[in-house]
């Protein structure tokens, strides 16, 4: 049933871009049907645990996302924790002794999809982190397609064990190696996530912690920028492109690996410089390479990821969201235009799955009111230009006065009627409250 909501929800957003399917037919029952179902039956199973529940949690909270139902995405992760939590299911040692091969690769598959979904959650809607990867001992799914796999083992040749990518060469024949790829990359934010965070600490509170473990602090945002990357570099090219969607079951899962570790890399990108403090050129650049990426693939696999794509757009505006609050000269002013409607462009194509006003209609709208002050700003020079030698004698302050209040006449209200809009006015609910300034 929990399934049933989710796959309902992403065919009303248009996610299913797949001909086959008869959609009119589908769109008969609403998803919020199948999605009170299945929480009035996990109601009736609160005392009970097992795969089955732990499962229906994850996809409900995901089901939520979809849904834009903020308060039921924190209660169904909650709800999750709690249940993993209560039977140390963290550690595959406390996992139950009768499983067979299939459901231990299902486990494993479940525990590090919520773990990322709790990592992506902390960095959009802030938030602590309730599963980190240093406490956790679950080996991550083997690197084999399904049909290897049956109760009575693995049947692939020299399939890779486990635990860790490590530098990750990556095996182009099987999704997997991608997907586990991505869990690496949420492990690195996970890191990145509490750094940061401790930085900012060390400004209001007691240091004596960075003292004592001083080594765990060291490593740079640069030096963390540059290993990823290198990381990324070293992925087979199956999971650096992403093709068109053909409506092939095995092709297209290598489409959707290279698409989220696009996504996941780009969200990890501006988690890293959002706070960095670095200049304008670099931050207007690091936007503009998040959306060109972004469009480089293919807008099936865009609508099919669905709302939780836009969340990672929001964190464009952690990057530019007080950008225009600072000094600028004309060329940081056609750099933040350029950015702002390429996003614009992006966002076009992804409305069919935001349900508020339009995303991109407020972007064109913040463009045209930069236009309009720059249009103005560009009338003042020549007026001062023109001034006689004579006038040219007055004071410098007399100058600066008539100067000041020609600003004042022509924009009474200064840059406030175009800045960047404010966290949660551009997007709506899909904009970070995470604060990573």
């Amino acid at each position: 049933m929990a399934l049933c909501a989710l796959v309902s929800g992403r065919i009303r957003d248009g996610s299913v871009t797949n001909p086959k399917w008869d959609l009119e037919s589908l769109h008969k029952i609403q998803p919020e049907l199948f999605y009170d179902e299945a929480k009035k039956q996990l109601l009736e199973l609160a005392t009970e645990s097992n795969i089955h529940i732990l499962r229906a949690h994850a996809i409900l909270a995901i089901a939520a996302i979809q849904n834009g139902k903020t308060r039921d995405m924190h209660h169904h992760l909650g709800s999750y924790h709690t249940l993993v939590a209560m039977d140390g299911l963290h550690n595959e040692a406390n996992w139950p002794r009768n499983i067979d091969v299939v459901e231990r690769e299902e486990r494993r598959r479940l525990f590090w999809s919520m773990y990322t979904l709790d990592i992506y959650t902390v960095v959009v809607w802030g938030g602590i982190i309730r599963c980190s990867e240093c406490q956790s001992y679950v080996a991550y799914p083997t690197e084999v397609d399904d049909d290897m796999i049956n109760d009575n083992g693995i049947t692939a040749q020299d399939p890779t064990p486990g635990n860790d990518s490590q530098s990750f060469a990556g095996r182009e024949e099987c999704w997997l190696s991608g997907w586990n790829f991505i869990t690496d990359l949420y492990r690195v934010l996970e890191h990145a996530l509490t750094r940061l965070r401790g930085y900012r600490r060390r400004q209001t509170t007691n240091s004596f912690l960075v003292g004592m473990f001083e080594e765990d602090f060291t490593a740079t945002k640069a030096s963390v920028r540059e290993s990823v990357f290198q990381m990324y570099l070293n992925l087979p090219d199956c999971f650096k492109e992403t093709p068109q969607m053909v409506c092939n079951v095995k092709k297209d899962r290598f489409g959707f690996q290279a698409a989220n570790i696009t996504a996941t890399f780009q969200l990890l990108r501006i988690v890293l410089f959002a706070g960095s403090g670095t200049s304008i050129e670099q931050r207007c650049q690091i936007a503009s390479e998040v959306v060109e990426a972004f469009v480089s693939i293919p807008i099936a696999y865009l609508l099919s990821i669905s709302t939780p794509l836009l969340h990672h757009l929001g964190g464009i505006g952690s990057i530019l969201g007080n950008v225009l609050e600072e000094p600028l000269s004309e060329a940081d002013y056609t750099r933040v235009r350029g950015v702002m409607l390429s996003m614009a462009m992006l966002l076009e194509n992804l409305e069919v799955i935001h349900h508020s006003t339009s995303a991109s209609e407020k972007l064109r709208s913040q463009v045209s009111r930069i236009d309009e002050y720059m249009t103005r700003q560009r009338q003042i020079a020549p007026s001062a230009a023109v001034l006689t030698a004579s006038e040219g004698m007055m004071e410098e302050s007399v100058l600066d006065s008539q100067v000041a209040q020609s600003y004042q006449e022509i924009i009474p209200d200064g840059a406030l009627d175009w800045t960047f809009p404010e966290n949660g006015e551009l997007l709506g609910d899909l904009t970070w409250n995470f604060n990573l300034n």
